[in-house]
């Protein structure tokens, strides 16, 4: 029987919070999962979030500053201690309960993500306004022109990903709100997991294009293209780096073997403890992976 930490990330959500909770409690013992964690993650909110979400008996945990999705659900994962993780939006249009779907699938193909997704063949739409399918297209011919994914839809709010796949790659990742999912799968892809895509069923309750905003949409894209820009332009530029390290790494052992077996008196700036210290320092650089892996992992 599989272990599930469930993330919820949460902003201002004090009316539907413990609602959101409570069914998704349900729905876990309904499958038959008895062994499970919540961990509600307050992201910045300024109402009673919190103190709302304690009385369901679950994790909470938070910070003042609302800092977005991406960064709840990277800092609720490091309070997650089971197999398998899954996160759903405190205001999602999706049942908890197509969770049993996203299990099987796993199961079934043996994945390291399982996404749910609108535009399975097996999903079902039961209301989804205009306007948000056209940006949701849009967005999605944008994100596999950039990075050739074979995912059709990332940004449903359901998945279920093997804890140490997520935490293997959570470390990189830059994003702290808008493309979160579309840099989690990058990474996934980067990583070489296996992601599949599971049918849902959605019934979108708010009219026209909900929360989002021509704010939201530019900051969506922005987030896009920087990811883009991590990955092939950084990265291209590490990876000439990492070249040309290793290239002289090969030059000073050269000296070191020439001038200690031919000719002492070659090269005469290039004393023993010069070459030990440039060695040194190039082989750090080499296994820290700078300038791009090093610092990915170390900045928010």
């Amino acid at each position: 029987m599989p272990k599930i930490s469930l993330i919820i990330p949460a902003y201002n959500e004090e009316k539907r919070i413990r609602k959101t909770i409570k069914r998704a409690k349900s729905i876990l013992f309904k499958l038959g999962i008895k062994d499970f964690e919540i961990i509600v993650v307050d992201d910045g909110s300024t109402d009673k979030t919190s103190e709302e979400a304690k009385k369901e008996n679950v994790i909470v945990v938070g910070y003042k500053k609302n800092k977005g999705k991406g960064y709840a659900i990277k800092y609720g994962s490091k309070f997650a201690s089971k197999d398998l993780i899954t996160f759903l939006d405190a205001d999602s249009e999706i049942d908890p309960k197509q969770m049993k779907i996203l299990l099987d699938y796993m199961e079934r193909y043996k994945a390291d993500f399982v996404i749910g997704s609108k535009r399975h063949k097996l999903s079902k739409i039961e209301y989804y306004p205009l306007i948000r399918k056209i940006l949701s297209i849009s967005y999605n011919i944008l994100v596999r022109l950039l990075f050739h994914f074979n995912v059709k839809d990332t940004q449903a709010g359901i998945k279920l990903i093997k804890a140490k796949a997520l935490k293997k790659i959570l470390p990189f990742m830059r994003v702290k709100r808008f493309a979160f999912d579309v840099e989690l799968i990058a990474y996934a892809k980067k990583f070489n997991f296996k992601v599949v895509e599971a049918p849902i069923i959605l019934k979108f309750s708010k009219k026209g294009i909900g929360r989002i905003k021509l704010k939201t949409i530019l900051n969506i894209f922005f987030d896009t293209m920087a990811i883009a820009y991590r990955f092939y332009i950084l990265q291209f530029y590490s990876s000439i780096l990492k070249n040309v390290l290793i290239f002289l790494s090969i030059f000073l052992v050269s000296i070191f073997v020439y001038k200690n077996f031919f000719n002492p008196y070659i090269f005469p700036f290039a004393e023993l403890k010069t070459i030990v210290i440039l060695f040194f320092i190039i082989v750090l650089i080499s296994v820290l992976g700078l300038p791009y892996e090093y610092f990915s992992k170390r900045f928010d």
